[in-house]
């Protein structure tokens, strides 16, 4: 689930084209995707590639409103807010989510049940967590299962041959990160990719923020993870001198902080 917060720095404000106006109209009405794989991320992470039903135009960084229907729905619901966590070139929409045996609602119970052929329905394509200016300087801070709009927008730019100039702290209470191989094939191609991975004990904070950013006046800031996490960065960001302009912040509810 994943929302962008639309006070902050407006990156995907500007000049949105034809293809985007197309995808937004489509999507008034619902749509189908069918479960094409699924793939183990990390321990409790998993992923779902799903294959839409007709062509689907998004940018990376976005996410979607998904309905699942199932009997026995608890108080959360049939339906959530999943980032996409694939890229717009790899042409599938792809959901990673943590699974937690003790806490896991019925839709995700639901959706850890679908058998490839199954259907999922889609709508109201949204979110602005989204990188336009590939000349600027970035540092993406994430939390656990937040990293997923990260994994679209750099698998997205390695796609089209731009050498982004990101620092990604990637935290993780356990001594295991999602996406990590794909990571590190990126950050050898890419030598303005620096990854930091931090595990329990490590945190993210003031003085991790100094050490591996020396340079805080250039860069733009996105944070994304659970909802207390991201709260708490981004008020950390301003007390070290980061104005709000510069800092962009998507949040995941109903996931503890990393």
């Amino acid at each position: 689930m994943c929302f962008t917060d639309t006070t902050n720095f407006n990156v995907g404000s500007g000049g949105r084209d034809a293809d985007w106006k197309n995808c937004f109209s489509a999507l008034n009405s619902r749509m189908k995707l069918k479960l094409a794989a699924r793939k183990k991320e990390s321990v409790g992470v998993e992923s779902f590639i799903f294959n839409p039903e007709k062509p689907l135009v998004w940018k990376a960084g976005q996410f979607l409103h998904y309905v699942l229907n199932h009997s026995s729905t608890d108080d959360r619901g049939s339906d959530r807010w999943f980032t996409i966590s694939s890229a717009p070139c790899e042409k599938h929409v792809m959901i990673t989510t943590r699974f937690d045996s003790k806490r896991s609602s019925t839709f995700k119970k639901s959706l850890k049940a679908l058998k490839r052929g199954d259907s999922i329905e889609i709508s109201d394509l949204d979110g602005d967590f989204i990188v336009s200016d590939a000349r600027k300087e970035y540092v993406f801070i994430a939390g656990g299962i937040g990293i997923t709009p990260f994994r679209a927008i750099l698998k997205q730019a390695a796609h089209e041959g731009k050498l982004l100039r990101v620092t990604l702290l990637y935290a993780n209470r356990k001594s295991v990160a999602a996406y990590k191989k794909e990571f590190d094939a990126m950050a050898k191609q890419n030598p303005n990719l620096t990854i930091h991975y931090l595990f329990s004990p490590q945190r993210i904070d003031k003085e991790t923020v100094k050490a591996f950013v020396p340079d805080l006046k250039k860069p733009l800031f996105y944070v994304s993870g659970p909802e207390p996490m991201v709260e708490s960065i981004g008020q950390m960001l301003q007390e070290i001198g980061i104005p709000k302009k510069r800092i962009k912040q998507d949040w995941f509810p109903g996931y503890p902080a990393e």
